[in-house]
């Protein structure tokens, strides 16, 4: 066992080279919970909504992994009330827990069962995360070294947080200005000579020749107008050229690029900050492009509801589905929706069946 000056040194340069929130998170809970007298933890990441998500989690005993951690993902607890209030500032010994008493309850004959946990809110400044637990099986209470432990641990890990958050921010700055700038130069030069092309081509075929300078001359229009195609796509990609008319029309847009047939319906009205319509529309690119590429449909429907204080944007096909697992997650392009919209407050759920097709709900809270 280490000594809390060297574990809180080791998880130190451990955070101090992370740079994604998923590893970062799994592996300072792992140095945590294996190099301390805690046998198990978990995160939740908690937004703006109250909200919470099972972040992460290790070495949990099996009352609690059963189901797909059904008993610490749904329903209430103290620890997340008290976070939503705002009550929670320090480490806490958790006498009462109804996720794990809910827990023991379906599974009466397991021996060494853990009762108790102790909870610390994420916090860097003005900024909160969530919360990080540990247990240890027939422990009703941790120590204060212990809560003082676990209060180090939450503070660098969201300190780790805010400073991931800020690099990100700041190189998805320096990607956006530079793909502005290359955008701006396809459209200028690029597009506009594939564009003289085309037509040259198309007058060629008018004058005189044979046969293979028709056909030649067939094979440069042909290829300039796919070339035009994929290139409008690509500067779509880069820079949302018509975001200024608003979402609906720059979505309407992508997909006749696309060749998507689309519906879009919309209930009620909505005003959001350009940043937040920006990341929206980038759910929604990618969305229709996983369409396009793996649901075997040209038919797309997208409905964007204001309820309850939220906007909730839905995208749905009737195509081939799949079944959910963290590689689809990966390869479809979800992960990175799901970062979009937590920054934002909001949360990403996706849906689908294979068969019988894809549903991803966005929803972000709408300021008062």
């Amino acid at each position: 066992m280490k000594s809390k000056l060297q574990l809180l040194k080791d998880i130190a340069e451990f955070l101090n080279e992370e740079t994604h929130i998923q590893t970062m998170l799994d592996g300072a809970l792992k140095l945590l919970i294996d190099h301390s007298e805690f046998d198990t933890g978990w995160i939740f990441f908690i937004n703006h909504e109250g909200k919470h998500e099972l972040i992460s989690q290790y070495s949990l005993p099996d009352e609690l992994r059963r189901d797909n951690c059904r008993h610490l993902c749904s329903g209430n607890c103290w620890c997340v009330r008290k976070y939503q209030n705002d009550e929670l500032k320090t480490a806490t010994n958790i006498f009462v827990c109804s996720r794990l008493d809910r827990a023991n309850k379906e599974s009466p004959d397991i021996q060494d069962k853990i009762t108790h946990h102790a909870t610390m809110p994420l916090i860097s400044g003005e900024e909160s995360y969530g919360l990080l637990n540990v247990a240890t099986p027939n422990r009703t209470e941790f120590s204060k070294d212990e809560l003082d432990l676990l209060e180090s641990v939450s503070f660098q890990i969201g300190s780790t947080l805010k400073r991931i958050e800020l690099n990100a921010k700041e190189q998805e700055n320096i990607v956006i200005r530079e793909r502005q700038r290359l955008a701006r130069d396809l459209h200028d030069s690029v597009n506009q000579m594939l564009f003289s092309i085309s037509i040259t081509s198309h007058a060629a075929k008018t004058l005189k020749g044979g046969d293979k300078l028709v056909q030649a001359f067939n094979s440069i229009e042909n290829t300039s107008k796919h070339a035009m195609k994929e290139m409008r796509a690509l500067i779509w990609q880069l820079k949302p050229i018509g975001l200024e008319n608003g979402i609906i029309r720059a979505t309407e847009e992508y997909a006749k690029i696309l060749d998507l047939d689309l519906s879009i319906e919309m209930d009620g009205f909505y005003n959001v900050s350009d940043a937040v319509e920006i990341e929206l529309y980038r759910v929604i690119q990618e969305s229709l492009n996983n369409i396009f590429k793996h649901a075997d449909t040209k038919e797309a429907y997208i409905t964007i509801d204001n309820r309850d204080r939220a906007l909730e944007l839905k995208i749905m096909d009737y195509g081939s589905g799949f079944t959910i697992n963290t590689k689809k997650e990966t390869s479809y392009g979800f992960s990175n929706m799901r970062e979009r919209l937590r920054k934002l407050g909001g949360e990403l759920n996706i849906d689908s069946t294979p068969g019988k097709g894809t549903s991803v709900t966005a929803r972000v809270p709408l300021g008062e």
